[in-house]
C-alpha cells in the first residue's frame, strides 16, 4: 500500500467535520477523494459495490448511516 501524502485539503475537511454533519468532497474521478476521506473516516460504507445498499435504500435508508462516526459513504453517485 502506498503512503499516504498530505493534503491542503486535510486540514479543511477536519475543520469541516468538527462542526457539521456531513461533508461531501468532490472532484475529479482519481484525485484522491477517497484516500482523503479515508483518513478521517472510523467507518466506511462502499455504496458502489456492498450488495446489501439498494435494499437498504428501499427499505431503511437510514441503516446506511449505522457505523462509528465519521462514516465515509464512498461512491455515492448523485
Amino acid at each position: 500500500m502506498k503512503k499516504y501524502i498530505q493534503r491542503i485539503v486535510d486540514k479543511e475537511l477536519n475543520s469541516a467535520l468538527g462542526y457539521a454533519g456531513a461533508v461531501v468532497i468532490r472532484g475529479p474521478k482519481a484525485c484522491g477523494k477517497t484516500q482523503t476521506a479515508l483518513q478521517c473516516a472510523k467507518s466506511v460504507l462502499c455504496v458502489d459495490t456492498d450488495p446489501n445498499v439498494t435494499s437498504l435504500m428501499a427499505i431503511d435508508p437510514k441503516a446506511l448511516l449505522n457505523g462509528d462516526t465519521p462514516r465515509l459513504l464512498d461512491e455515492w453517485q448523485v
